[in-house]
Parts: C-alpha cells; sequence; structure tokens
C-alpha cells in the first residue's frame, strides 16, 4: 500500500512538472485559437485531479486498516505485474515511435497490450490493432490535423501511400 502511495504522489509531481513544462515550451496562442498547450494541459489537470483523489482514498484505506508500511514483496510483485510491463511497453514505444512510424508501432503495441491483458486470439489482436490504428491516425491526422511520425525509409513511403488514399 505504502509503494502505491509513494507511486501515486510522484505521478501527481509529475504532472505537475509536466504542466509547466508544457506552458513554457509551446508557442503562445494567438487570440482566435486555443494554442498547442491548451489539451495536454487540460488532460494534465485532470490527471492531477484524478490522482489527488486517488492519493486521498489510499491514504484513508491504510490509515482504516493500518497497513501503510513498507514490505518488500510490494516492490518484487510490482515488477512482474502487468501494469509495469505495460509501462515498459509504453516507454519502448515512445522511443521507437519516431523511427517505426505512428501506423506500425501503434499496431504492434494494441497488438502486444492486448496480448498481455489476456487476449489470446491472433485474429482479434490483429483486428483490433489494425481498427484501433486507423481510428486513431483519422482521429489525429485527419480531425484534429496532428502530424504523426511516419517513420524511415520504406515506413515513410507506406505512411505517404496511406496519406493519399484518405480523403482529407
Amino acid at each position: 500500500m505504502l509503494l502505491e502511495l509513494i507511486f501515486n504522489v510522484v505521478l501527481f509531481i509529475f504532472s505537475i512538472y509536466a504542466y509547466v513544462l508544457v506552458g513554457i515550451t509551446s508557442p503562445a496562442a494567438t487570440a482566435t485559437e486555443l494554442g498547442a498547450a491548451f489539451w495536454p494541459r487540460i488532460i494534465l489537470v485532470l490527471l492531477a485531479i484524478l490522482v489527488a483523489v486517488n492519493i486521498f482514498n489510499i491514504w484513508k484505506k491504510g490509515k482504516a486498516e493500518g497497513n501503510l508500511k513498507f514490505e518488500s514483496s510490494e516492490i518484487t510483485s510490482f515488477f512482474k505485474s502487468k501494469i509495469f510491463i505495460g509501462m515498459v511497453m509504453v516507454i519502448v514505444m515512445a522511443f521507437v515511435l519516431e523511427y517505426a512510424g505512428f501506423m506500425l508501432t501503434t499496431c504492434i503495441f494494441i497488438m502486444a497490450y492486448g496480448r498481455l491483458l489476456g487476449q489470446k486470439s491472433p485474429v482479434k489482436l490483429i483486428l483490433s490493432g489494425v481498427i484501433a490504428t486507423v481510428v486513431l491516425y483519422v482521429i489525429f491526422q485527419g480531425a484534429l490535423d496532428i502530424m504523426l511520425p511516419r517513420g524511415y525509409g520504406f515506413l515513410r513511403d507506406f505512411a505517404l501511400m496511406v496519406e493519399t488514399l484518405l480523403p482529407f
């Protein structure tokens, strides 16, 4: 329980740091637009609020049960948990995204995460990976007009070919 509380406190501090960093590094918005920092900041504020609520609930539950103590078994079980493996997968995805491109990285990530969560059917994994990638691509590239990484080499050529097929 103590490890979970520490993790939530660190996440809360990081969300505040990221909120400030986004404001510093983003260009200033004009009078007619929201600016690049608007949505990231909204998400970070919501994250900070929800993490603060979670910290309060963990603290209240820990005080009631009297188990706000450090246990070494918590650390070993955390490093073997699905949530830790999922966090490592997200970090790897962040590093690979620029080189492999959005389409390949997202499709593989969705399929791998589905496998991590227990889906065994390869057909369902492939379908969910491809469909989720297309939906996310249409939302970000089409509706929000956010440029997504195309990757390098033949992956860039593939991304450009797919972009010519889409109506936007």
